[in-house]
C-alpha cells in the first residue's frame, strides 16, 4: 500500500474521509502527479506567544489534519509525540540547553503514519528572557530519508557551499554570495572569514559547528539560525543546514556540505499572519481576537494603573437600514479617526463588534481616562459642527481596574460599558433628533426611529437590572467618571 492510500484509508477509518475529487486535487496541488514519498517534507512554524504552531499542507497530511486550517494548540500536537519525545521537546522549547538548533527523531503515536520515524529539524529565531523559545521555523521529514535524498533536497535550496576541512577553503555557489550582495572572488574563503559575517550575538553556532567537526559524538549534521551581514551593511536572517560528508580514522571532519537559505520572507510572512488574525479589516484596528489572547498581559501589575475607554456608535442599526452600510461604514471610520486622533498616549484600541470599541490605557488613571473622554466629545462635538458632514453620536464610558474590591479586568470593563450607557441615555433624545432631521434630509422622506433591538434581546429582569445600573452610573457621575 502507498503512502497515499495508507492515508485515505487511514481517514475512512475516522470517518473523516475527504472526497475522492479533493484528494486528487489536493495531490495534483501538492507534488503534481506524484504521490507523496518519504522525501516530501512539512513545513511548520512555532508562536512561543501562544504556543501553538502552523503547518503547511504537507505537514497536516504527516498528521493527518487534512482540511483543517489554520493554528494547532502545543497541547494538540503533543498527543502525537511519545512520553521520551515530550521530555525532549521541552528541553528544547523551554530552555536554552539544545542551543538554537532543533534536530530530534521523533515517532508519531497517531494519526496515519502512527508508529513511523519522523525527523523533526528547524531553528529557534528568537527567545524569550527566561529561555523559552518565542519563535522558531523548521520542517518534518520521514527519518527513511536516504542521505542522497538530503543532498539533493538541500542542493535546490538558495545557496550551496562545501568545506574542505584539511585546507580550510570553502567553496560556494553564486547563488549563496549573490544572497549577501557579494561577488564570487570577493566573498570569504575561510571559515574563520566567513565568520566575521555572523552577528556577534549569534557567533555561538560556530562553537556547535566546530564540535561537530570534530568529533561524530556530536552528529554529522547542524542547522543555525544567524543573522548575516549583507555587503550593504544590513543584516538578513538565515538558516543554514550542513553534513559531514567524510571523517579522519579520529573522527575529525574531512568534508561538509551544506545549504544557506534567507528567511527574512518567512519572518514578514508570518507577522502578515499575525497582522491578519489580529486586525479589523474595516478600520485597521486590533479585533476581539487580539482582545481575547492579550488579556494577561493587560493584567500585569507594572503596567498599572490600567483604565479602559468604551465606546458605542448611536443608530449605526438606523444608518445602514436607511441609507446602507456604505454610510454605516463611513461612521465606524470616523469613530476610528477620533480615537487614534485624541489619544495619543500608548495604548491598544480594538473593535470588539458591529458598533463597539475597547480602549486599554496602561500606566492611566481614573482622572487622566476621565480627561482623555472630555476631549473625545469635544472632538466629536467639533466634527458634528462642521457643515456637511455625516453627524457623529457616540457614547463613551471609562473605569479604572482597583477602584472596588476584588476587582478584575472583566468587571472593569462591564463598569466602562454600564457608564457609556448611562452616558448614551442622557444623551440620546437629542442625538435621536438630530439624526434623524440628517436621515431625513438625505432621504427626501419621513425615517422612523424605531428600534426594538435592545427589548428583544434583553429579558425583563435583564432591562431591569440595566435600567438600576444605569441609574446607579447616573447617580455617582459627579463622584467618579463621565
Amino acid at each position: 500500500m502507498s503512502e497515499w492510500q495508507r492515508a485515505e484509508s487511514w481517514a475512512q477509518e475516522q470517518e473523516l474521509a475527504p472526497e475522492p475529487d479533493f484528494l486528487e486535487d489536493e495531490a495534483q496541488l501538492i507534488l503534481g502527479d506524484e504521490r507523496p514519498t518519504g522525501c516530501a517534507r512539512g513545513f511548520w512554524v512555532f508562536d512561543g506567544d501562544e504556543r501553538r504552531f502552523l503547518f503547511d499542507q504537507q505537514g497536516r497530511a504527516f498528521l493527518g489534519l487534512g482540511e483543517q486550517q489554520g493554528w494547532v494548540k502545543e497541547s494538540e500536537f503533543l498527543e502525537y509525540l511519545t512520553i521520551h519525545n515530550i521530555e525532549r521537546y521541552y528541553r528544547v522549547m523551554d530552555t536554552r540547553d539544545m542551543g538554537a538548533i532543533i534536530f530530534e527523531d521523533i515517532e508519531l503515536t497517531r494519526g496515519p503514519y502512527a508508529g513511523s520515524g519522523f525527523v523533526i529539524n528547524g531553528s529557534v529565531l528568537t527567545r524569550f528572557p527566561n529561555g523559552k523559545v518565542r519563535y522558531a521555523t523548521g520542517y518534518l521529514t520521514q527519518s527513511d530519508s536516504s542521505f542522497s535524498d538530503f543532498i539533493v533536497r538541500e542542493i535546490s535550496g538558495d545557496g550551496f557551499f562545501s568545506w574542505d576541512c584539511v585546507t580550510q577553503n570553502l567553496h560556494l555557489s553564486k547563488a549563496y554570495t549573490d544572497l549577501l550582495g557579494y561577488d564570487e572572488d570577493e566573498f570569504p574563503q575561510t571559515l574563520d572569514d566567513w565568520s566575521t559575517l555572523v552577528h556577534p550575538d549569534d557567533r555561538d553556532i560556530i562553537d556547535v559547528q566546530r564540535h561537530i567537526l570534530a568529533c561524530p559524538d556530536f552528529g554529522d549534521s547542524f542547522e543555525y539560525c544567524a543573522r548575516m551581514r549583507h555587503k550593504n551593511g544590513s543584516y538578513i536572517w538565515s538558516i543554514g543546514r550542513g553534513i559531514v560528508v567524510r571523517r579522519h580514522p579520529d573522527g575529525s571532519a574531512i568534508s561538509m556540505l551544506g545549504t544557506f537559505s534567507d528567511i527574512n520572507l518567512v519572518q514578514d510572512n508570518f507577522e502578515n499572519i499575525k497582522q491578519l488574525l489580529y486586525t479589523d479589516t474595516l478600520t485597521g484596528l486590533k479585533n476581539r481576537s487580539y482582545f481575547q489572547q492579550h488579556l494577561a498581559r493587560w493584567t500585569d501589575p507594572e503596567i498599572r494603573p490600567v483604565s479602559v475607554i468604551y465606546a458605542d456608535v448611536t443608530g449605526l442599526k438606523i444608518t445602514n437600514d436607511v441609507l446602507g452600510h456604505a454610510d454605516g461604514d463611513i461612521l465606524l471610520l470616523t469613530v476610528t479617526e477620533v480615537l487614534n486622533t485624541v489619544i495619543e498616549r500608548p495604548c491598544d484600541i480594538m473593535r470588539l463588534a458591529g458598533d463597539e470599541f475597547l480602549t486599554i490605557l496602561p500606566h492611566c488613571t481614573l482622572e487622566e481616562c476621565s480627561d482623555i473622554i472630555q476631549q473625545l466629545r469635544q472632538y466629536v462635538r467639533h466634527h458634528n459642527a462642521l457643515e456637511g458632514v455625516m453627524p457623529l453620536f457616540v457614547g463613551f464610558g471609562c473605569a479604572t481596574l482597583g477602584e472596588q474590591e476584588n476587582d478584575t479586568l472583566q468587571t472593569t470593563i462591564e463598569r466602562a460599558d454600564v457608564r457609556m450607557q448611562a452616558h448614551k441615555e442622557r444623551e440620546r433624545k437629542d442625538n435621536y433628533i438630530a439624526l434623524k432631521a440628517y436621515l431625513e434630509r438625505r432621504k427626501g422622506r419621513p425615517v422612523s426611529m424605531r428600534d426594538g433591538r435592545r427589548l428583544n434581546y434583553l429579558s425583563k429582569e435583564e432591562r431591569a437590572k440595566r435600567a438600576k445600573q444605569m441609574q446607579e452610573a447616573q447617580a455617582a457621575q459627579g463622584l467618579q467618571t463621565p
